[in-house]
Order: structure tokens, then C-alpha cells, then sequence
């Protein structure tokens, strides 16, 4: 079944726990943010970045996936732009990484759990 929807952050949290390594976890904010602090687990891909149409034209399509940006917008416009191009599943997080501090979940901090 095709999932596309925005979740919140605690939703969000229980699915990376169920599904550990099957999940991708995607921070599109840019690199600078995203090595600030973070979501344990998540890669980088940065939304505004030159070569993001190339990187994303290579993911697997056929992963499940978690987006996140800084506020939930362009997550979302996102999650809706990876349904037009064919990937199976993704989630985004409703508020973003702010949502998910507001939430009080787990953050990575200069490689620091925090």
C-alpha cells in the first residue's frame, strides 16, 4: 500500500523504532543545519543544495522513508514530489525539526545523543 502522509513527530518516533535499518531518514534542511543537530539516524540531503534532482533520482524507490525539514513545508512538498516520481512510501514529519524538538525526542548534536 502507497503511504504518503505527514505524521506527527511521535508517530514518527515509533516508526523509526519498529523499523530501525528498513527506514530511511531523510533531513533535507541544509548541511550546516543538519550538522548542527539532528534526528539519530538521518542523512543529509540538502533541499536547496545544486545536485538534489541528481541525488534523488538515484535513491531506491522501493524504501520507506522519513523527511524532515525545519518547519514541515518543504517536507512536505517534498514527500508530495517523491509520489509523483514513483517511490513506494514516506512520512513527514508534521512541524519539522522544530516539531521534533518541541516534542522533546532525541537529537544528535556534533555527533552527540542528546
Amino acid at each position: 500500500m502507497l503511504k504518503f502522509v505527514t505524521i506527527n513527530p511521535q508517530d514518527a518516533f515509533k516508526i523509526m523504532e519498529e523499523k530501525g535499518s528498513e527506514i530511511t531518514i531523510l533531513d533535507i534542511r541544509p548541511k550546516n543545519e543538519y550538522e548542527e543537530e539532528h534526528v539519530p539516524g538521518a542523512v543529509n540531503l540538502d533541499y536547496n543544495g545544486h545536485e538534489f534532482k541528481k541525488k534523488v533520482e538515484i535513491m531506491d524507490k522501493n524504501v520507506d522513508y522519513i523527511i524532515y525539514c525545519e518547519s514541515g513545508v518543504r517536507g512536505g512538498y517534498f514527500m508530495g514530489k517523491m509520489e509523483e516520481s514513483g517511490f513506494k512510501s514516506a512520512y513527514n514529519i508534521l512541524g519539522g525539526f522544530v516539531g521534533w524538538k518541541i516534542s522533546e525526542l532525541p537529537t544528535v548534536s556534533n555527533n552527540k545523543t542528546k
